[in-house]
């Protein structure tokens, strides 16, 4: 039995705290669950959107880099996030929403359910995407508070789509060492910890060509969850023995970390204790 749990929550750059804040929250319709600074740099300043308890699987956060320049996507990069929302009419919903934001958004499918996908205003990729009713976390169920309709709100975080030059490497190291079962779909190799649901899914596209180049919109690091100390003391015993070195548990005040770069991508290691502080 894998270690993971499923995601914990994504971070990206962001040039503008409070037109980000706007998006996420005015279009979006996330809640803020927390404003804050990057503990590695408390002139910057970090933001937290989820669910109305900031459950994690639900969290996004930004780091505010105000002098960021323009991401220059590529590859070696965390491509495209999935957010889940329940039915079509939730779908067109923000369809609409986003359109009359100025964004464009495309119709599509994505692993075989009706999806949505745009872009936010600084070129950060997502794809939204009908769950049709499969299985999702319980602490999942705290709808916001604000002007969406409570069925059509965004549910928490769906597949997390990454680009790296050598897939195998990824996969072998998701399916191999964190416990992640692998199966094939058109967009790339999904790798899932609970097949009844796409909430823990991770696609694995084969892309070359340039490195991604940092910059507002870019996806810094995909944090998994893991239960508790316990769980991250196993997990970096685990890293020890792989090649390259890790962080070490880290601090984060709300929960405890531990940071890896494998092909090319940051992964974090989270406990899903969250203290009880953290929601305001």
């Amino acid at each position: 039995m894998s270690l993971i749990q499923g995601h914990h929550h994504v971070s990206m750059y962001t040039k503008d705290k409070n037109a980000n804040k706007r998006f996420y929250t005015e279009v979006l319709g996330l809640k803020l669950v927390k404003e804050t600074v990057n503990q590695d740099n408390h002139d910057m300043v970090h933001l937290f959107y989820g669910n109305n308890l900031g459950s994690v699987g639900t969290l996004l956060t930004f780091f505010e880099l105000p002098n960021a320049g323009q991401m220059r996507k590529g590859t070696d990069m965390i491509a495209r996030i999935g957010l889940l929302v329940e039915g079509e009419e939730s779908l067109d919903y923000f369809e609409e929403r986003i359109r009359q934001a100025g964004i464009a958004v495309s119709r599509g499918s994505y692993l075989g359910h009706a999806a949505r996908f745009f872009d936010d205003p600084e070129h950060l990729s997502f794809v939204l995407m009908d769950n049709e009713q499969q299985t999702i976390p319980d602490n999942w169920q705290h709808s916001v508070d604000n002007d969406i309709p409570t069925p059509y709100q965004i549910i928490g975080l769906g597949p997390i789509e990454i680009h790296v030059q050598d897939a195998v490497k990824t996969v072998t190291y998701l399916r191999d060492e964190l416990g992640y079962s692998e199966y094939k779909e058109s967009e790339g190799s999904v790798l899932s910890l609970d097949e009844s649901g796409h909430y823990t899914d991770i696609v694995v596209v084969e892309k070359g060509g340039p490195v991604v180049k940092p910059g507002r919109g870019y996806v810094h690091h995909h944090a998994l969850s893991v239960a508790d100390h316990v769980a991250l003391e196993q997990m970096t015993a685990l890293h020890d023995t792989l090649q390259a070195q890790h962080s070490g548990i880290i601090n984060r005040k709300w929960f405890e970390a531990l940071y890896y770069r494998q092909n090319g991508i940051m992964y974090e290691f989270a406990t899903a204790e969250v203290s009880h502080d953290f929601v305001e």
